[in-house]
This record gives structure tokens, sequence and C-alpha cells, in this order.
């Protein structure tokens, strides 16, 4: 009970910061009716208190950047926080201790990084990050079943950066970077992408646990590039991961197809397929075994021919082109290799010429 008054106690004293937009000083606490540890920690700590200004100020700067019709979304996402913030806190005695006041401290100051980190400017764009956090149990009851970890508790934990410009071109970006985030997820499930009529509802799937982020990488008037990278354990052996290179051509308003960025007929992807295979050799081959016995004779040139000339698969930035190998795509989840890097250096033969190497 201590807990569920601390949190009521937070959400009306910043209710002001949510509903206006108006900052709440401090804490924001009656001290004097103080009863929890969790309440007495905050009362007690300048540093708590402080800690809860800075996160207030992250919060009312990213209101006062975001579009209107995202501020609901932001605004719910702050109610999540509040609602869980301290949950996994000590708070059983009945006086504060410094492990509680260093938790809640951990809590408030993680707050705040994610707050800050939440709007970019970049390439003379600001980008917001929108998210989704969502729970689900197969039985409906929000409990865990013993012994049955296929019906324990489900998350879905997503990010994904939206432009603040109202232009054709990045209103398409928008909405192709947050289907293309979703259809990472519904793949876990046998989904192939966005539901019909390009309408997009997040869920989360009971016994599966999801972190999938989007990262910005470059980010000029011809080309917007961004990581997308999704861990999830569906309690197998280990935790997994999957990630594509998302390449935006902005001007085109679609993905980058490979005549965008190589010469047609320029021999590029047999290129591409030989360095992969040489650094493979180097990376993985021991004791006389060749990585390519990790796949039947003969389908590990398939498989490298696939990954090298897939533009999901390039990473582009001022070092030339990556390309990064997931788990068991070339070898054991134990064995898999470094990306790997070529640089512009030797890619300038079969790159088009009017293709803007990033800076």
């Amino acid at each position: 009970m201590g807990r569920i008054r601390l949190i009521l106690a937070r959400v009306f004293c910043i209710a002001a910061l949510l509903q206006e937009g108006v900052a709440a000083e401090g804490a924001g606490l009656d001290c004097a009716k103080a009863q929890t540890a969790q309440e007495k920690a905050i009362c007690a700590s300048p540093e708590l208190s402080a800690a809860d200004d800075r996160m207030v100020a992250a919060y009312r700067a990213v209101i006062a950047a975001a579009p209107p019709e995202w501020i609901p979304e932001l605004r719910d996402d702050q109610r999540l926080w509040i609602r869980k913030m301290g949950e996994g806190c000590p708070s059983k005695k009945p006086e504060p201790s410094v492990e509680l006041t260093v938790c809640i401290l951990d809590d408030e100051e993680s707050r705040t990084r994610e707050l800050q980190h939440m709007i970019l400017r970049e390439g003379g764009v600001t980008f917001i990050w929108r998210s989704v956090h969502l729970t689900a149990t197969a039985d409906g009851n929000g409990e865990a079943v013993p012994g049955r970890p296929d019906l324990d508790r489900g998350s879905l934990d997503a990010s994904w950066p939206q432009a603040k410009i109202n232009t054709p071109e990045w209103q398409a970006w928008n909405a192709a970077i947050e289907a293309a985030a979703y259809e990472m997820v519904s793949a876990l499930d046998g989904g192939s992408g966005p539901p019909a009529r390009g309408k997009i509802v997040w869920a989360a799937n009971p016994g599966m646990k999801v972190d999938l982020t989007v990262s910005l990488g470059v980010v000029s008037a011809q080309l917007v590039t961004a990581p997308i990278t999704n861990d999830w354990d569906g309690h197998g052996a280990h935790p997994n991961v999957n990630f594509i290179q998302f390449n935006w051509m902005l001007k085109e308003k679609r993905e980058m197809k490979p005549e965008d960025f190589f010469r047609p007929g320029s021999g590029w992807d047999r290129f591409l397929q030989k360095r992969c295979d040489q650094f493979l050799h180097k990376q993985l081959d021991y004791d006389g075994n060749s990585y390519e016995e990790f796949e039947q004779p003969g389908e590990m040139a398939k498989t490298l021919h696939r990954i090298a000339t897939e533009p999901r698969s390039w990473q582009l930035d001022a070092k030339g082109l990556t390309i990064p190998f997931e788990p068991y795509a070339v070898a054991c989840h134990a064995c898999t290799p470094p990306p790997m890097t070529i640089p512009w250096a030797e890619l300038k033969p079969y790159i088009q010429p009017g293709f803007l190497i990033p800076q």
C-alpha cells in the first residue's frame, strides 16, 4: 500500500504538467504528511528533489517540441512511467534507507536521460521518438501461469523516430519507418507486415519479451538511414536479436534499391559476395574447417549472395558500407562474426555517379 500511496501522490503532484504542460515544482509532495519510506526519502533528500526537477524539465522540453497530435501519446507514456516508478525499490522498512534513496534516484535519472534522447536535431530536421509499452498474458488476468512459460506475461517496448516536418517526403518517411518497425515485431508472431488499410495496431504477445529500437544514421536531402534492432526472448535457449538497415530515398519516397547505389552491370554484386566470403573465411575457418560447412554444399554461396545484395543489409556511413551478420545467418549463435566494413575507396568503381557519399 505504501508504494501505491507514493505513486498516487506523484501522479497528483504533476497532474498539471501532464494535463496543461506546466511544470510541477520539485517533487511536489506534502512532506508534513509523508508516511511511506519512499515519500520520506524524497522529502529528506535535496538530491532526489533536484532529480525530479530535472526529469520534469526534460519532459516539458519533449512536450514543447512535439506536434499537437503527438502530445496525448507522450502524456500517456509519462503517466505509465509514473505508475511504475520505484516498483523495484526496497520499501519494507518504515524509514528511508540509503539503498531506497539510491534506487529512486536511479529511476529518476534514467527517465531523464530517456526523455532527453527523445529529441534529436540531425541534418536540419528535428526528430522526436514515439514509443509503445505494452503487456499481455494468454489467460487474460495479468498473472503468470506456473509451469507454463508460454503463458507468462509478455511485453513489447518499441520506439521509433518521427520527423517534425510537414512535407510529403518526410510524412512518407514517418509512415514508412513505423511500418518497418512494426513489420519486424509482427514477423515474430507469423505476421508479414502492417494490417489491412495500413492501420498499425501494436500488441504484445504472451510469453514473448520484445524490445525494439530505431536509431538514426545518415540524414541528407537524398538519403535517410535508420538501423532497426529487435531484441526478443521467447523462452528459447537464449535471447535473440535481428536487425535491418532501413535505407530511405527521400525524394523518391521509397526504400533504396540496388540501382540507386550501384551501377547496373558493374559487377558490384559479385564484388560484395567475394568480399563477404573472404571476410568470413578469415573470421570463422579453424583447424582446416570452412565456415561454408554450416550449410549444405553449395548453399552458403546462395546465402551470401542474398545477404550481400539486399539493401536492408547495407549500413552506410562515412567509413563505407558495413554488412552485419545476424545470428545463425552464416554460423552458430555463439560464432556470429563481427560486421564487415568495405571502405568507400574500394566501392567507388561500382557506385552510381549521382550517389552522394555520406560525410
